[in-house]
């Protein structure tokens, strides 16, 4: 295994490229004198960075500290920095490094600037810096700048697995002067990324052309209604589009229908009701300012670099912020449903498991936590409440337990299990999805359907409830298995629990965007509803460690 930093994220496995090669940039170039011996002086300097004194060279911390030996090894210790179109170019695309949301200053951007035009005697300085300035960038876009396990020690989601050197393959482009080929072969090409960056250079320009005014509060507004903040709301819509410039305005303070229906138009944009009305949810998102969400857009690209690299053909994917869930099959998004997630003291996890089975007409073994806050105390206080519910009790071997005196006992110290049996009023309706996991989170029906029509559907315990379970059921077993929708209909209609293996398991991916990048153009922003996105920012914006 080989890692660009000795360090805890190191151990990771991880490389730049699969099959990579490269093209020689051929440039000018102003050669820089070199003093006599610099190789052996490069050769010295180098290998102190294996004791934490030699980590700082010129006043800089060198992060790159256990890789850069490996490049000069593979590079004979010969100088590769020795002409300024290629610190020239290393500087450009420093320079340009927060097209991706990240930071120049992780860089080392001003010793690079002045490295372009100031030539340094002491060479091992030069090559140390500069080459340190460009391992960490190629890693900070390959990989991202923060340890996701850093922020989450539940991140279990794979990262890419090396299978070149990536001493030569770097040392190979800084021997041609290809610094531009080496970092756009790095760069993320998938569509969803790109687009997450062509939205943030969109916020970027708003934010330097004054961002947009704030909106005073107020009462909700609804059509025929007026208002004097009514003008403000057209200035504001038609920053980011949603209300065309040069549209008629009859009376300035009128909420009329063309503007009810910009501002739905924003709503749908943002993960809110779109109905048009201009209530507290939609104030607050409309004084969200531009600098935030470049932020958010950041955040999300850095997410892009953790994941989109290794997502297969094949997939359930759902995003808990955005409450959706896509089915792709062969590299194909084939189906699209809402789902409802945990609420914000019983959070859905974020983690990776495949599914291995299908089960109709499930019964539901309740959570301790959920027997201990809310079915021993109903039970308690009320004797024919399990019966009402279907639910049996059973002890640790699954044995049916008779009566019990629930006086006897605190929701602490209860040794049974409650479990549902199937049918109409299980929780978990008429059908659940497995895999596997040591949260015992799954996907599943449920009973309370008039929930979906929420903007915001966070009240499960933790589970995730799918809107139409049998349409997914129905895609699943009909590619895994040949099932149609009349076989599953009528294994439902018997009533009887049934569980079906998949011959071949289904990665399951429940991730957290809370921004939705259109492979199209544009995307809608979600509310950051567990409060990821503030604590991703913050790692973004602190000093890169390694």
């Amino acid at each position: 295994m080989f890692s660009f930093f000795s360090s805890p994220r190191s151990h990771v496995v991880a490389v730049f490229a699969i099959g990579i090669s490269f093209y020689a940039m051929v440039c000018p170039a102003t050669v820089y004198a070199q003093t006599a011996g610099a190789d052996a002086d490069l050769k010295t300097r180098v290998e102190a960075l294996a004791q934490p004194a030699g980590r700082t060279v010129g006043g800089i911390q060198i992060a790159a500290h256990g890789f850069l030996p490996k490049l000069y090894a593979a590079l004979g210790y010969q100088p590769v920095w020795t002409n300024s179109a290629s610190i020239d170019a290393l500087s450009k695309v420093i320079a340009r490094s927060w097209e991706d949301g990240l930071t120049a200053s992780d860089f080392h951007a001003d010793y690079v600037k002045a490295a372009v035009t100031t030539a340094q005697q002491d060479v091992a300085e030069r090559e140390i810096i500069l080459s340190d300035a460009l391992v960490r960038l190629l890693y900070q876009l390959y990989f991202g700048k923060v340890a996701p396990n850093g922020l989450d020690p539940n991140w279990n989601f794979a990262r890419p697995v090396l299978t070149e050197d990536p001493a030569q393959t770097i040392g190979t482009a800084l021997k041609e002067g290809d610094i531009t080929g080496l970092v756009e072969k790095v760069s993320l090409k998938h569509p969803l990324y790109i687009e997450l960056k062509a939205m943030l250079q969109r916020y970027t320009q708003f934010e330097v052309s004054g961002g947009w005014p704030k909106i005073p509060d107020g009462p909700p507004l609804k059509p025929g209604q007026t208002d004097p903040r009514v003008a403000s709301l057209r200035e504001r819509l038609e920053v980011t589009g949603e209300w065309e410039a040069g549209t008629v305005v009859t009376s300035p303070d009128l909420y009329d229908q063309a503007i009810a229906d910009a501002v739905e138009t924003f709503q749908a944009g943002n993960g809110l009701e779109p109905d048009g009305i201009l209530g507290p949810g939609t104030l607050a998102a409309l004084n969200v300012t531009a600098s935030e969400r470049i932020d958010q857009l950041r955040a999300n690209l850095e997410r892009g670099r953790w994941l989109l690299r290794t997502m297969g053909p094949e997939a359930v994917i759902v995003n808990v912020a955005g409450f959706y869930l896509h089915v792709f099959l062969k590299s194909e998004k084939v189906w699209t449903t809402r789902v409802i997630v945990g609420q914000s003291y019983t959070k859905t996890p974020i983690f990776t498991e495949t599914m291995k089975s299908v089960v109709l007409n499930p019964d539901w073994t309740v959570p301790q936590s959920i027997v201990r806050a809310e079915i021993f105390p109903k039970a308690s206080a009320n004797p024919g409440y399990l019966a009402a519910g279907n639910y049996y009790l059973a002890d640790s071997s699954g044995r049916l337990v008779g009566d019990v005196d629930f006086s006897a006992y605190t929701a602490a110290s209860f040794p049974y299990r409650v479990v549902q049996r199937p049918g109409p009023k299980n929780a978990l309706g008429l059908v659940k999805f497995l895999f596997p996991n040591k949260y015992s989170v799954y996907l599943h029906d449920t009973p309370n359907r008039q929930l979906f029509d929420k903007s915001g559907r966070t009240f499960s315990h933790g589970c995730i409830r799918v809107e139409d379970p049998l349409k997914l059921a129905e895609i699943i077993l009909g590619d895994r298995l040949g099932w149609d929708r009349a076989k599953i209909e009528a294994a439902v209609a018997s009533g009887k629990m049934q569980s079906i293996g998949l011959p071949k398991p289904l990665p399951v991916l429940i991730l957290y965007w809370t921004v939705d990048p259109s492979p199209i153009g544009g995307a809608t922003f979600h509310r950051d509803i567990y409060g990821r996105d503030a604590r991703l920012i913050k790692a973004l914006d602190a000093p890169f460690k390694p």
